[in-house]
């Protein structure tokens, strides 16, 4: 199986409709929800049998969904989530045990959240947004959370791309950007660190293909690198991820500007539209 997935759905009205959009039009079989933006409502997904939802836990942006006088290590007293992935990390560095304790809370809120908005049946499905969940005591508290609450997890996303797909396509070693070979990198080794508790929980993953891109998953790039994924993941029996980002802004559309959101030059980045258009065009000649 290829999960096609656009992350960061609900942050915005816009944003949610060209991510809508793409799966209109048959581009899409994976969305990842932010639990904690616009009111989540499923009901327009829910007569899509060939659609995954996914929960797209948030530590970095927006609002906590547990109480933030218990998290103020994650949250201001305004409830305003307030630390970046590097941010994150540096606590794990330094004040790992307690970061794990918090994190427990507010994953724990996010998750059960999650739960009450899917069907009974549904399968349950995460990944995090910026990736914070590869955070060794965050992956921790997540894991925690899942077995306390006993969360029969079908997927879980590990953005830690396989090296030989990109090793086999010489024509694009020059095309990766600093900034994504960096946190390929990182990421990379942080799943060597998280490895273990997912084999020991019995953890499903699946290889991903979307960190070298990311910001850049043109056409181009990805009908040279998934021939070598498919290849990889069919010798391997395992399924693959691919991540886009369609869900774009225009300039003019800055309501969301007032919801504690970091990361807004990357959400106003051309890139987004280009991804957009991707995400289509693949699908429409029959690439995926």
């Amino acid at each position: 199986m290829i999960y096609i997935c656009a992350d960061d759905y609900g942050l915005n009205n816009h944003m949610s409709a060209r991510i809508q959009e793409c799966v209109d039009q048959g581009a899409l079989n994976k969305v990842s929800i932010f639990p904690n933006f616009d009111k989540l409502d499923l009901d327009q997904w829910r007569k899509n049998q060939n659609l995954s939802l996914s929960l797209h836990l948030n530590l970095v942006e927006g609002n906590c969904m547990a109480d933030a006088t218990k998290i103020n290590l994650l949250a201001d007293e305004n409830g305003k989530l307030k630390h970046t992935f590097g941010g994150l990390f540096r606590l794990n560095l330094f004040e790992s045990k307690k970061l794990e304790e918090q994190a427990y809370r507010e994953i724990k809120a996010q998750v059960l959240f999650w739960k009450s908005n899917l069907p009974k049946d549904a399968p349950f499905l995460i990944d995090s947004h910026q990736h914070t969940h590869m955070i060794p005591a965050v992956f921790r508290a997540l894991v925690k959370v899942l077995k306390d609450e006993n969360i029969p997890l079908q997927y879980l996303r590990i953005p830690a791309e396989p090296v030989m797909p990109y090793l086999k396509t010489p024509s694009l070693y020059f095309t990766y950007s600093p900034v994504n070979l960096i946190k390929q990198w990182l990421l990379k080794l942080l799943w060597q660190k998280n490895k273990g508790l997912a084999k020991k929980h019995n953890i499903p993953t699946a290889y991903f293909f979307g960190i070298l891109f990311s910001g850049k998953m043109d056409e181009k790039r990805v009908k040279k690198v998934l021939p070598k994924y498919q290849e990889l993941a069919e010798k391997k029996g395992r399924n693959i991820e691919i991540l886009f980002h369609p869900g774009y802004f225009e300039k003019k559309e800055t309501e969301f500007l007032q919801k504690n959101i970091v990361f807004s030059e990357f959400y106003f980045s051309q890139n987004r539209k280009t991804e957009f258009d991707s995400v289509i065009n693949l699908s429409e000649r029959g690439v995926f």
